[in-house]
């Protein structure tokens, strides 16, 4: 089961760092080079990968804008935890399946900014012309222990090549790391990918 300790110090062993961490916060060097740069690569990796284990479906909120982004009918907030839209979704029946199963279109949508309530914000949202609509995205909000072993070590080689130029200041060998990185990643999604889909 992956922590983000353990997550952190296989990244320190991949650049044969001579530091581990026990928090993110203990004061080292790793742990605070470490700090800056861990949410960012793991938001990077949930969005790069849409791994299925960060799969989430949520109905949608209406926002509070009097008329939609033509040529739309119906504008939604994004969802504060999504990290990458995936689909949006007709509502579900009463008996808890979709309201057509049987239809092979997908629903139309696209992600925007509009500018909304007083003062004005410029807020992000998601515009489709289904109502009561359903999104289905990569969300945010899952931790370390819900990841499976190939995003784990991922996202650690991933993190490995800001921090060897953090710890180390070795531009050539945070570049072999980063390449390699990007060979797991393209595993994870390969694995991802073969998995049975919700």
């Amino acid at each position: 089961m992956a922590t983000v300790q353990s997550v952190v110090n296989s990244a320190l062993e991949l650049i044969a760092s001579q530091y581990r961490i026990t928090a993110l916060n203990d004061g080292s060097p790793a742990a605070n080079a470490a700090n800056v740069v861990y949410a960012p690569v793991v938001q990077l990796m949930l969005r790069e990968l849409d791994p299925d284990f960060a799969r989430y479906t949520a109905t949608l909120t209406l926002s509070a804008a009097p008329t939609p982004i033509p040529p739309w009918a119906y504008e939604y907030l994004y969802p504060d935890s999504c990290v990458r839209l995936r689909q949006v979704r007709p509502p579900r029946s009463g008996t808890g399946s979709l309201a057509d199963q049987n239809n092979p279109y997908p629903v139309r949508s696209n992600v925007a900014f509009d500018i909304i309530g007083s003062p004005p914000v410029n807020t992000k949202v998601i515009l489709t012309n289904q109502v009561n609509a359903l999104a289905v995205y990569t969300t945010s909000l899952i931790i370390e222990a819900q990841w499976d072993s190939v995003f784990a070590d991922a996202v650690s080689r991933r993190l490995a090549n800001p921090l060897a130029m953090a710890l180390s200041g070795r531009p050539d060998f945070a570049r072999e790391i980063l390449e390699e990185a990007a060979r797991v990643a393209s595993t994870a999604e390969t694995v991802d990918e073969s998995s049975v889909r919700r």
